[in-house]
């Protein structure tokens, strides 16, 4: 596994690469980094080049000077597939990886080519409406909890990622060429119907539960899953 930091010239990105062959790159979730997926990377790294990303302003990428946006995260997507000379990748993102994966396909199509989303919403009310509540309440908090220093700011623009930010239509869902797997827990903290919406608005989905299985599932049952993404790349 080999450490690189790409600039995107304005500031700096972190990643991980290990394996061969195929691109693959894993776009993790709010206020997480790359280490949400280790029970992916060693096995997929068997099959694949696995690029496991520090998105903008977390883990080891820096936050850069300007609003954290989806935008600005799936530009540096495209950075980074420029540094490593990639015309398209296949992706996997968690929770807030999956939708800046869904806006990479849809902003970007032609550097996806295979998509996995895992417990992803398009919209910020696909949340169910206690953990909804619970990001606007944490929002507000950093707000008005006294005097907001630099890394409060930064930390109230990652948490605005799964409110305002997220600004993803259905228009922008029905953009997307590359071959989507939707992924979601049983009992995940994104709605039901919500989930079912998404496939339907994405023109080339399967949509999988895993039954008794969170939004963590990848941890949970990180075996089911591996399988589960294997069996998708495969079947092209």
């Amino acid at each position: 596994m080999i450490d690189y930091s790409i600039s995107t010239g304005e500031t700096t990105l972190f990643c991980k690469v290990s394996g061969s062959g195929e691109p693959l790159l894993l776009l993790h979730g709010n206020e997480e980094d790359h280490t949400i997926f280790e029970h992916q990377i060693p096995f997929l790294s068997k099959f694949y080049q696995v690029i496991a990303l520090d998105s903008r302003g977390h883990g080891r990428s820096d936050h850069g000077e300007e609003c954290l946006t989806f935008q600005r995260m799936a530009e540096d997507v495209v950075t980074v597939l420029d540094y490593f000379e990639l015309e398209k990748t296949n992706i996997i993102g968690f929770s807030d990886g999956g939708n800046l994966g869904l806006y990479v396909a849809s902003h970007f199509p032609i550097r996806v080519d295979n998509l996995i989303v895992v417990g992803a919403n398009y919209k910020s009310n696909g949340l169910k409406t206690k953990e909804f509540l619970y990001v606007k309440g944490l929002f507000y908090y950093l707000k008005v909890s006294g005097y907001i220093s630099k890394a409060k700011q930064k930390r109230m623009e990652i948490i605005d990622l799964m409110w305002h930010q997220l600004k993803l239509n259905e228009k922008d869902l029905k953009n997307i060429t590359a071959r989507t797997l939707v992924v979601v827990g049983e009992n995940d903290v994104i709605k039901k119907k919500h989930s079912e919406v998404m496939h339907t608005l994405l023109l080339k989905s399967t949509i999988i539960t895993i039954p008794e299985a969170t939004h963590f599932l990848m941890i949970e049952k990180p075996d089911v899953f591996n399988s589960i993404v294997r069996d998708f790349l495969l079947k092209k």
